[in-house]
């Protein structure tokens, strides 16, 4: 038998992200209970066994594979609230973020298949809920936040008013992934700002820039796409 040949460290990252790419992609694509570990190679443009070495079991690739590029989403829309600026501002930064982070069509269908996955397959419901785990508490930082200096006035309880920005969330994905041509990230972004105005009892001067069509402190912050 030839020795399977050995990579250095930095082969061995770059083949690991080539292979959990492409299982995301595959994902989006085929839905998380059609994915095949071929498939998932040939995209990545290595062999089965390559896969099996570095993950084992499909199972464990897809779990891997969701949950760093989850993690990725969730970490770049969070790093927005430890910039400088007014509670209101970081807020509205993170919601208009939430639309432009990443490929929002190629996020929407992903989280759609894997969530509905998760309610036929044990092993996606950790991962799933570490998501909506995740988003809570950064939501609940932000909004925490502005109630102790006095930027928001809640008009309900702040666990109601997070699972509410969850929930319209996950609505504007399933929209994105339906291909809703209404469903835009600027009309996303202002729908969210809107949603978190009524919520937590913010002024319209207490975020600046909310008129231009939803791009004003996220387009000053961040260009991640």
């Amino acid at each position: 038998m030839t020795p399977r040949p050995q990579y250095g460290a930095a082969e061995v990252a770059i083949r690991r992200s080539a292979i959990l790419e492409s299982a995301i992609d595959q994902i989006g694509h085929r839905g998380v209970e059609a994915v095949r570990m071929k498939d998932i190679a040939e995209v990545a443009g290595v062999s089965v066994g390559t896969v099996q070495y570095y993950f084992g079991s499909r199972d464990e690739l897809l779990v891997q594979a969701f949950s760093a590029h989850s993690s990725s989403v969730v970490s770049a829309i969070a790093a927005l609230s430890h910039v400088p600026g007014t509670a209101g501002e970081k807020l509205q930064a993170s919601l208009h973020a939430v639309p432009r982070i990443a490929d929002l069509r190629r996020r929407s269908q992903v989280w759609i298949e894997l969530v509905a996955g998760s309610g036929r397959n044990d092993y996606l419901r950790a991962p799933v809920d570490a998501v909506f785990t995740e988003w809570g508490a950064h939501f609940r930082e932000l909004i925490t936040g502005g109630i102790d200096d006095g930027s928001f006035r809640p008009q309900a309880d702040v666990d109601l008013i997070v699972d509410s920005f969850i929930a319209a969330i996950d609505g504007f994905d399933l929209a994105v992934a339906a291909g809703r041509s209404a469903a835009t990230p600027v009309r996303i972004a202002a729908s969210l700002e809107l949603i978190a105005g009524s919520l937590l009892g913010i002024d319209s001067s207490d975020t600046r820039g909310s008129s231009d069509g939803g791009d004003s402190v996220a387009k000053r912050r961040t260009r991640v796409v």
